[in-house]
């Protein structure tokens, strides 16, 4: 009989896979996972966050000259740029 893994300890085991620097066969065969199983949960996990990394690429300090809030949209403007925001209906 196998024994099964909780379904949390996947990403734990994902991630030390990745770090590890061994195969993906290697890695299971020393953990005594099927690759079948590894696989599997690697596509659950990726499939199963919304969250995208995001790299700051550059920062900008800015004076804000005018804030402007009305019913519909939100503007901010600096010497450089003016952002709109609508109003979101959620």
């Amino acid at each position: 009989m196998t024994k099964k893994r909780a379904k949390h300890n996947w990403p734990d085991l994902l991630a030390y896979q990745q770090e590890s620097g061994l195969t993906v066969a290697d890695f299971c065969s020393i953990n005594k996972i099927s690759p079948s199983s590894f696989y599997l949960n690697k596509q659950r996990s990726s499939k199963g966050s919304s969250f995208v990394e995001a790299k700051v690429v550059r920062q900008v300090s800015e004076e804000v000259t005018q804030v402007t809030n009305s019913a519909q949209v939100i503007t901010l403007a600096t010497k450089a740029v003016e952002l709109l925001f609508p109003e979101l209906n959620i």
